[in-house]
């Protein structure tokens, strides 16, 4: 009899330890016991904690720190920052940053490729790749905190997408030019560029008084000594100083005043002023290319070894950026 019991107590034993292993199994697998990451099984998300929203201003700190100059592009509806650094084999870097409530950044995108020269002449392609990865390593780790380490190496795909519970995260990579965006879930969209408010056969008509002769979108100096030209559409106005082969460089001289001519059509009074001063302050840019956003306009200067310049004029977000 007692021998009887002793085994049906141990049967028992045996059963609960046998509910105890499936049971402590089942918690620790779901996340139930000590806060775990989630379940291994494939319908279940994984999920991490949120990261801390990150203030857009601190963003743009961290990339002046890294050599950028950023300007506020945009104060509303969506406040847009905008932070802008050439390489020195001519690569351009451009980071926007927009804002939703609270000045937290919601939307971040990167891109990178080489300017276009000027009067579109032809780039050494420099490397895009490397800036990248550099500004996706600056803003990504305050921007998704845990989540960072989840991210795919940038560089080692084309093309590549991933979702997290911040948002989503996109990377496109190519020798010559690379692009990564970071857009937080429910953010609203990237403002895009716009017109000018000013027609350019108007805007061209207008240079045709002060010195110029001109057709619908384009203008060239009566006298000058270097091919001086200038270009107008709806999104954009550039105006080109080259120097004849065997004649002398362009002086600075020569590209304020063009410069200015130009910008007295894109821009009125106290914006034109303002947009004069900055293009002064940088008509030699280092690495040959520097843009900023000024007066409500988006200004880039380009300026080569033999003294050859090109300021171009846009809205203050240029389409297709």
């Amino acid at each position: 009899m007692r021998r009887r019991k002793r085994l049906l107590l141990g049967g028992a034993l045996v059963v609960v330890l046998l509910l105890v292993v499936v049971i402590g199994g089942y918690l620790f697998g779901s996340g139930v016991l000590g806060g775990g990451l989630g379940g291994s099984a494939p319908h279940e998300a994984m999920t991490r904690p949120a990261a801390a929203p990150v203030a857009a201003t601190g963003l743009t700190g961290a990339l002046t720190s890294r050599g950028f100059t950023c300007y506020d592009t945009q104060p509303a509806p969506t406040p847009v920052r905008s932070c802008y650094r050439t390489e020195s084999d001519g690569t351009r870097l451009v980071v926007r940053i927009g804002s939703a409530s609270g000045d937290q950044a919601a939307l971040v995108e990167i891109d990178a490729a080489p300017f276009s020269g000027i009067r579109g002449e032809h780039r050494t392609t420099g490397d895009a790749v490397g800036p990248v990865r550099e500004v996706i390593e600056v803003v990504g780790k305050p921007l998704l905190g845990q989540e960072y380490a989840g991210l795919p190496t940038f560089g080692d795909g084309v093309d590549q997408a991933t979702r997290l519970s911040w948002g989503s995260v996109s990377f496109t990579a190519h020798p010559e030019a690379a692009t990564a965006s970071f857009t937080r879930s429910g953010a609203p969209e990237m403002p895009r560029g716009t017109d000018f408010p000013k027609d350019p056969g108007a805007m061209s008509a207008a240079l045709g008084k002060v010195g110029y002769e001109c057709d619908a979108d384009s203008c060239t100096p009566k006298s000058s000594a270097y091919d001086v030209r200038a270009k107008f559409s709806a999104a954009e106005a550039t105006m080109s100083a080259i120097h004849y082969d065997g004649k002398a460089k362009v002086t600075d001289a020569e590209l304020r005043s063009r410069y200015a001519d130009l910008l007295r059509q894109v821009a009125d009074g106290m914006q034109s002023d303002e947009a004069r001063r900055w293009v002064d302050g940088h008509l030699t840019p280092k690495n040959g290319f520097v843009e900023g956003d000024v007066a409500g306009l988006h200004l880039a200067v380009a300026r080569t070894d033999s003294g050859d310049g090109q300021l171009t004029v846009t809205p203050k977000l240029t389409r297709g950026r």
